[in-house]
């Protein structure tokens, strides 16, 4: 079953877009036949480093598109915190926002913390992060939804159903959107939409089994993994 999942997966190109947010490009691989077991990829703020490790977060590594040279960073453990802060690798929570179930934890300039509970969601909160910005935060309240809220927990936008979100400039996100039969997916693919959810556009086909996206509006830039375990990069100019 595995094998034949897999032999769906392309990247032939995008489809027809229901909103046109953004100029793309086609879907190119990255480190092709140099590493495998690629996963949880991180772009750096201005598009010129990216983070990525095993599916269990281990073994991290740090690609330089500039010197195209890999690296592993040395990390104790774990790496699932893994991201970028102030141009270098930081493994720690970080980033001024966390989750701690179904609170919402914000740390301000001055190093105070405010939880919040914009929704109530007995399943709990993840995938939370700061806009580049910093005036803005989503995160997924599971069962729920996206939740888009201000540094003081009120809610700004619920775009939908997503999963994975990633910053793409301070009005966009990237998100992963996937069906499953309850055990193992049926399909996943990468959307680019605006914060309300009233503007989306398919980067990726529902076959591709694309996931975890990440990228930088100031690069032009958008990186994804496959269920397999490879990394493609794609251009991405806003309008």
């Amino acid at each position: 079953m595995k094998k034949i999942l897999l032999a769906a997966v392309t990247l032939a190109g995008t489809l027809i877009a229901q909103a046109q947010i953004a100029d793309v490009g086609v879907p190119q691989p990255l480190l092709k036949g140099v590493e495998s077991d690629m996963y949880n990829p991180v772009l750096s703020a201005d598009g010129s480093k990216l983070l990525f490790s095993d599916i269990d977060y281990s073994n991290l590594r740090v690609y330089d598109f500039n010197d195209n040279v890999t690296e592993k960073v040395p990390a104790r453990g774990y790496s699932i915190y893994a991201h970028f802060a102030k141009g270098k690798v930081a493994v720690n929570t970080g980033g001024g926002v966390r989750t701690d179930g179904s609170k919402l934890i914000i740390t301000d300039r001055n190093g105070v913390e405010k939880s919040f509970t914009p929704v109530e969601c007995t399943a709990g909160y993840c995938w939370a992060s700061l806009s580049p910005d910093g005036k803005k935060v989503v995160f997924l309240a599971a069962g729920k939804g996206l939740v888009v809220t201000d540094l003081n927990g009120n809610i700004l936008a619920q775009p939908g159903n997503y999963e994975s979100p990633a910053w793409f400039g301070n009005d966009h996100l990237l998100v992963q959107h996937a069906t499953d039969d309850g055990h193992q997916l049926r399909s996943s693919q990468i959307l680019l939409i605006n914060l309300d959810g009233s503007a989306v556009q398919p980067l990726t086909k529902p076959e591709s089994m694309t996931m975890t996206p990440t990228g930088s509006a100031e690069a032009g830039k958008v990186v994804f993994s496959t269920i397999d375990g490879r990394l493609y990069q794609q251009t991405v100019k806003l309008k």
